[in-house]
């Protein structure tokens, strides 16, 4: 039986996808469940598995936009026949059916049009390569992205002189020009407009995270038995959600010209990925407990790196928090996530010297600290609300029985 295999429709706004990269040629076999395909959104890149096993029919190139529901290939059981789907009509018969790998002919001297998927065309065009002096590896010797790259990667750095005199020798030289992927230049676009049409002021904290540390301890004793570790992520996910009830100038966001502060509590937490950053987003935050919180966020993120997250999973946000801690990073100033009004930052935890007052005389000890950064749109929200928010979670960060109330 055949089957077609089409543009899926991943989320209530999505209207288009592009083709990202084949895995497999055309006529190739594939198992049920094998990774067959992989198109990007604005915002995400999401792959297709066979729904069945059988001989792969390519439709439609890679690099071609396409919208929901367009027919992109077709698995059949009966074996594709010798001349590829998408050779190139201008080869005759005989040709069509000769190994490509057999030809000794230098592609200058071939008499048929020379393929290419768009994305291939437009990245030799910007780069000013004739297309001629790349072999394809794709259907039928199709030249895909991969091999423009790769061409790209194997020629020598040439740098042009300049019209009035040579570089010198300490002149930069560049190692590789890289196009930008679909989520690049959605992320890149996405903070320069955040940049451009807001006024984001930052604040920063240094809080005692000795009983944040000690919480974590404790529930991961406590959650054990359900093959769960919690995380500082989603301890903070917990502590905000309940803040941002009691603040809900920062759980707010502008449109047009009306400040809109959110019924519900939608939390999303910066991660990264092999293509860039993206922000799943935990909903209805306040109401779920830290177990949930975690199973939530673990969900969100193997999906994330299995490239099966759904676009509607990193929309609808109305705050984000963005933890560098891991990386052994203190502070920063993290960039807002229009339209939302603010974002934390969250630096890493390390043991440092403190003047205690606890025992009524000034003495010298270590304590876990932890620096947060606030950034926050100055239309909307002002520096003491900001402030005030800040201070409520760096209370409930150093007296976490708090939660309980």
């Amino acid at each position: 039986m055949n089957l077609e295999i089409a543009i899926p429709k991943l989320g209530m706004t999505m209207k288009e996808a592009t083709i990202a990269r084949w895995n497999k040629a055309d006529g190739d076999w594939v198992e049920e469940k094998e990774v067959i395909l992989v198109i990007e959104t604005e915002k995400i890149t999401y792959e297709i598995e066979a729904p069945q096993a059988g001989y792969l029919r390519i439709l439609e190139p890679e690099g071609a936009v396409l919208p929901v529901g367009a027919k992109v290939g077709i698995l059949t059981q009966e074996k594709l026949p010798g001349v590829p789907i998408s050779a190139p009509k201008e080869l005759k018969t005989d040709e069509a059916h000769a190994p490509l790998a057999a030809s000794k002919t230098p592609l200058q001297a071939q008499t048929f049009r020379i393929k290419a998927s768009p994305l291939a065309k437009r990245i030799a065009k910007e780069h000013g390569i004739s297309l001629d002096l790349i072999a394809g590896t794709g259907p039928g010797g199709r030249i895909l992205r991969a091999d423009v790259l790769g061409f790209l990667q194997s020629q020598p750095v040439q740098v042009p002189a300049g019209p009035s005199a040579p570089l010198p020798q300490e002149a930069k030289k560049p190692l590789q020009a890289v196009p930008l992927s679909k989520m690049r230049r959605q992320i890149m676009e996405h903070m320069h407009r955040s940049l451009q049409e807001t006024a984001q002021m930052t604040l920063t904290r240094e809080v005692d995270a000795t009983q944040l540390v000690r919480l974590r301890e404790v529930l991961h004793g406590r959650h054990k038995k359900d093959g769960v570790k919690i995380s500082y992520n989603a301890i903070l996910v917990k502590m905000v959600a309940r803040l941002l009830r009691e603040h809900p100038w920062v759980n707010a966001g502008l449109e047009g010209d009306r400040i809109v502060q959110w019924g519900d509590v939608h939390i999303g937490v910066a991660m990264e990925l092999d293509e860039g950053l993206i922000v799943p987003v935990v909903r209805d935050a306040d109401t779920l407990s830290m177990l949930e919180i975690e199973r939530v966020l673990q969900g969100l993120f193997e999906r994330a790196r299995s490239k099966k997250l759904l676009p509607d999973e990193i929309r609808g946000g109305t705050f984000t928090i963005t933890n560098l801690g891991h990386l052994g990073v203190d502070a920063f100033t993290p960039i807002l996530n229009r339209p939302e009004s603010a974002i934390l930052g969250v630096g890493r935890i390390v043991e440092a010297p403190v003047v205690s007052t606890h025992s009524g005389e000034p003495k010298l000890e270590f304590a876990k600290r932890m620096v947060l950064s606030l950034t926050v749109d100055h239309r909307i929200l002002d520096g003491a609300p900001a402030a005030r928010f800040l201070g409520g979670l760096a209370e409930i960060l150093e007296n976490p029985l708090l939660l309980v109330d």
